[in-house]
């Protein structure tokens, strides 16, 4: 009997998983991407709050 190397061997669900996981490292390098040039703009209601004195 010829034994099988295990590296050689090239199972569907191994590469399903390959395949999984690049997709998933591929969304978050895309992911990083958009929040690194999503230009957001900062609120511009301006909020007023009165602190009465008896708290100084």
């Amino acid at each position: 009997m010829k034994r099988r190397s295990r590296i050689a061997r090239d199972d569907s669900s191994s590469v399903l998983a390959k395949a999984v996981g690049l997709v998933v490292v591929g969304l978050l390098v895309a992911g990083g991407v958009v929040l690194a040039t999503w230009d957001i703009k900062p609120p511009t209601r301006s909020v007023e709050k009165v602190i009465p004195n008896d708290r100084f």
